[in-house]
Formats: C-alpha cells, structure tokens, sequence
C-alpha cells in the first residue's frame, strides 16, 4: 500500500521464504490497479496473483526492466 501511494510503478517484496530460495517477488503496480477493476471477488483475486511474479534475484534488474518497458509501451499507446 505504501508503494501504491507514493505512485510507485513496480514494487519488489522479499519475505523469509523468497529470501531462503534466493527469489524475490516483484508487483506490477500499474497492471495490478489496472486488473482490479476487472476482478471483482477477493477470492479469485488472490489465486489468480495478477501482475504478479517470482524470480531468482539474479533475474531481478533484468525482469523489473521489461516490466517498465511494457508500461512505456502501454502508456504510449494512450497518448496517442
């Protein structure tokens, strides 16, 4: 929720159990808002993890890259 707030576009989470498995979790903040308004129930919302992924921290820089690269992609096609 802080990362939603201050407008952040990607938000990277590393629990005790990614940490063991040398992973990181990293959220799609601009893709998440975008989806919530397509899922409605709490439930299926959870399962499904939207614009949500794993990945070893040795994949991080480069997935975190190609996540901000869509979202320039997405954003110029709005602008049009």
């Amino acid at each position: 929720k802080y990362a939603d707030r201050r407008g952040s576009p990607v938000a990277i989470i590393q629990g005790g159990d990614e940490r063991a498995k040398c992973e990181v979790q990293i959220k799609d903040l601009i893709e998440g808002a975008r989806m919530s308004a397509e899922i409605t129930d709490n439930a299926e919302w959870r399962a499904a993890r939207p614009a949500q992924v794993t990945v070893a921290e040795s994949e991080l820089v480069a997935e975190v890259k190609k996540i901000l690269a869509a979202q320039a992609t997405d954003r110029a096609k709005v602008d049009r």
